[in-house]
């Protein structure tokens, strides 16, 4: 049986959604990959030198693959991408890799509905060459560096949580 091949889009430092993706990727036996696009501005040239640029998706990636390590069994892949649409970049790649299963997260907005209809995630659920999993996040969702492990991840179910420190 060929292994599966998981594709985490991360924006930003989510210990849920990375939890997740370890769960599935060691059931499943795979690869994670995990995907961080930044977006750059049409008055910026895609391939501008400015290390500033992507600074913080290389943050992301840096965490991701320490967050992951000796947690999932199977190899994981860090890729960073600039496109000047997210979603498209996020299925072009999804392609490319030839993935079977995509996750991203979702905030939730005060209107949920209308702004869900113009999301990355309802764009990526429509058009992907895969199957999708979207982690909508809690409105009281703040990231905080550091008060979050992969372990503390773990209770998918528990959104309380997010509200309080954990201890190291």
């Amino acid at each position: 049986m060929p292994k599966s091949k998981v594709m985490v889009a991360l924006r930003d430092h989510s210990a849920e959604l990375m939890g997740l993706a370890a769960q599935l990727t060691s059931a499943l036996g795979g690869e994670l990959i995990v995907l961080h696009v930044v977006q750059i501005p049409i008055a910026t040239p895609i391939d501008a030198p400015d290390e500033v640029i992507d600074r913080a998706g290389r943050e992301v990636l840096a965490w991701a693959a320490k967050t992951a390590k000796g947690k999932i069994q199977g190899s994981l892949k860090t890729r960073l991408l600039r496109a000047r649409n997210v979603a498209e970049a996020i299925i072009s790649e999804a392609r490319e890799e030839g993935v079977d299963l995509l996750l991203l997260g979702h905030r939730r907005h005060p209107d949920f509905a209308s702004i869900f209809s113009n999301s990355i995630s309802n764009y990526v659920t429509r058009h992907a060459p895969c199957k999708v999993i979207v982690q909508v996040l809690p409105r009281s969702w703040k990231y905080q560096p550091g008060l979050y492990t992969l372990e503390q991840a773990g209770d998918l179910k528990d959104a309380s949580r997010h509200d309080q420190p954990h201890a190291s």
